[in-house]
């Protein structure tokens, strides 16, 4: 039997696995979810990971943990999170409106 994966498929694991091991990759991930726009965060390119509102790093600069508490207007899909392999914790509380599973990939 044979398994055929579509260049699609490939390019979603290959931007997962480049997710779970840069900042800069984390940071795009994070921007292009637009959780920020949606509550009015003052999330930019230009502004390290670190910096961002809600968002903790460890020393190499990935994403540890997400603090999204008390933004129940926030809309998202728990999967665009996924990708971030460091996270380690994640404060939801209040966001009644994110839906959605995380795959776990090892």
């Amino acid at each position: 039997m044979f398994a055929f994966r579509s260049k699609k498929t490939t390019e979603r694991r290959t931007a997962m696995a480049a997710a779970s091991t840069s900042p800069e990759a984390q940071k795009e991930l994070l921007l292009a979810a637009g959780i920020h726009q949606q509550v009015g965060w003052n999330w930019r390119v230009d502004v390290p990971l670190g910096e961002f509102r809600g968002v903790s790093v460890d020393e190499a600069g990935l994403v540890v943990g997400l603090d999204f508490s008390e933004q129940e207007e926030l809309e998202f899909d728990l999967a665009v999170l996924a990708p971030l392999t460091s996270l380690q914790v994640v404060n939801f509380r209040n966001c009644r409106k994110a839906t959605g599973n995380i795959e776990v990939f090892e």
